[in-house]
């Protein structure tokens, strides 16, 4: 009998050392960076996951976060990850607190960054000279609505020999 609990308790064991490896969670890191939104004095906080190899992971897990202005006023959200999120805030030094709750593939991760969001000098006019054609519709109405002058296009001297 005893012979019997030893060889199944030894078996058992060596199941575990070799499926350990396969259980083990992920490290994850905690990305936070700012892109610039050209339109309204606006700017991005970007919050992303990222592995050991600084890889974006894919997980379903509750991400936390706190974003903090200089006055002291927070916005706190609690959503599910699904690749990064981006929050459009008016310029200005904000602090990011996030927490990543973790899966059953990823550990859990925080971080603590202070970010600034600058102003972006939008030029309508120098926008497609610096290779940004169609990239953003919403810049592209802007430019139509505001700055469209068709006697820019008269002017023998800038025509470029498409008419109407």
């Amino acid at each position: 009998m005893n012979k019997k609990i030893i060889i199944i308790l030894a078996i058992i064991g060596i199941c575990l050392v070799l499926l350990s490896p396969v259980c083990a969670k992920q490290k994850v890191k905690v990305k936070i960076s700012t892109d610039e939104y050209p339109l309204n004095n606006k700017g991005i906080i970007v919050i992303k996951l990222v592995d050991g190899k600084g890889k974006p992971i894919k997980s379903s897990g509750k991400i936390n976060y706190t974003i903090t202005d200089k006055n002291g006023n927070y916005i706190w959200k609690c959503k599910s990850y699904n690749g990064e999120i981006r929050e459009k805030y008016d310029i200005g030094k904000y602090k990011v607190k996030v927490v990543f709750k973790g899966d059953s593939h990823y550990k859990k991760a925080k971080k603590t960054k202070s970010v600034t969001l600058k102003s972006s000098k939008f030029n309508p006019y120098t926008y497609y000279d610096d290779h940004n054609w169609g990239l953003n519709q919403e810049i592209d109405d802007y430019i139509e609505y505001n700055y469209w002058d068709e006697e820019i296009y008269d002017d023998p001297y800038t025509y470029d020999g498409e008419g109407y």
